[in-house]
């Protein structure tokens, strides 16, 4: 287990699983993040806050669904964090006036920044403590805006790839990405539905503060912004795997195309070779009796119909057709398949928001 304890100060003190409880500071409001506890290392910080066993077995059973529930004693939460490369871990929150007490099944990758708004605002955390859960709530939302980030460089890369030369592995990175975004999907629409339904029905939460309840309100709005942002990728990758497939098929109509030029080339030339072959005397001993007859008839006529042939071809303007497709390729012409242009600029924004600060702090 890995714990960290931040008094109201907003000094940090790792801890060890052993007399977890017994660590605890015995006045004025902390934070104690945990990662990775057994549950007999729940249960004895279940133990030591006095929660009852709904909350003591709730705390350490990760994988459930969404969940936002209020009282007037707590307010529990079962949300999402970004992992970095480890993908996404399941969390519990679990806040009181007196303590905000957060479990992961797995290191987050924003604790760390969130410890650190937590020190900076340490005093305005001392006279509204439920804006701490706010921070923490804040910092989980912005985590995933760099995973988002990579996917938009990942689309942008693998969409002008596909443009100028589709291959079945460019497939597979979009079904793959696609499956990710799928599941940040499943996993965050239920808590934004659950955290909206709270916040537009009920008007209020027990525990929140109004000084702090307008910040409750933007992490709604942020948490929805975050879905549809998940939304359009899912759907830009949607039209990148489309768009592979109809690069595919513009390749494949491109070879019956060279096919059926070739055949047009070679259709009069065969003509030509099967109507000399015939054995005519009359053929024979005059139309072919000299060496000039055979050069004009034989070699002449296959050579003028094919010049005549490209002659065609041009006309149709079937000739060049590699060139403008070069020429288009090097202009950028995979921008084409992009959805969501501004989402990397706005996911760079929503990564500097913070709660906006109660009325009425001294800091």
């Amino acid at each position: 287990m890995k714990a960290t304890l931040i008094d109201a100060h907003g000094v940090s003190t790792p801890l060890s699983g052993k007399d977890l409880a017994g660590q605890l500071p015995r006045e004025g409001f902390f934070w104690l993040d945990i990662t990775n506890a057994t549950e007999d290392e729940i249960a004895a910080l279940a133990s030591a806050l006095q929660l009852d066993p709904t909350l003591s077995a709730w705390l350490p059973r990760f994988g459930q669904s969404a969940r936002f529930k209020a009282s007037p004693q707590h307010l529990r939460m079962s949300t999402w964090a970004d992992a970095g490369t480890r993908g996404v871990v399941a969390g519990h929150l679990l806040y009181s006036p007196n303590w905000l007490i957060t479990v992961f099944d797995g290191a987050a990758s924003r604790m760390d920044a969130a410890r650190q708004r937590f020190r900076e605002l340490s005093g305005t955390i001392t006279a509204y403590p439920d804006y701490a859960l706010l921070i923490v709530l804040n910092e989980l939302v912005t985590g995933f805006y760099p995973r988002l980030e990579r996917a938009d460089e990942l689309l942008d890369k693998l969409e002008d790839k596909i443009f100028l030369s589709p291959a079945a592995e460019h497939l597979l990175s979009l079904a793959a990405l696609r499956r990710e975004l799928s599941s940040l999907h499943r996993l965050l629409v239920p808590l934004r539905d659950r955290v909206k339904t709270v916040v537009t029905s009920i008007g209020g939460i027990p525990g929140i503060s109004a000084e702090v309840w307008p910040s409750f309100q933007g992490y709604s709005e942020r948490l929805a912004d975050l879905v549809h942002l998940i939304d359009a990728y899912r759907q830009r990758t949607t039209e990148a795997m489309e768009g592979y497939r109809a690069s595919i098929s513009d390749r494949q109509s491109e070879q019956i195309n060279r096919l059926t030029m070739i055949s047009w080339v070679f259709l009069p030339i065969t003509f030509l070779t099967g109507y000399f072959g015939m054995n005519f005397n009359w053929a024979i001993d005059q139309l072919l009796a000299t060496r000039d007859d055979f050069f004009l008839l034989g070699v002449g006529l296959p050579l003028l119909s094919v010049g005549l042939t490209l002659l065609l071809f041009k006309s149709l303007g079937w000739m060049g057709a590699w060139r403008r497709k070069k020429l288009q390729s090097a202009t950028g012409g995979g921008g084409g398949l992009r959805a969501a242009e501004t989402v990397g600029a706005r996911g760079t924004a929503d990564q500097t928001d913070a709660p906006a600060k109660p009325t009425g702090s001294d800091h």
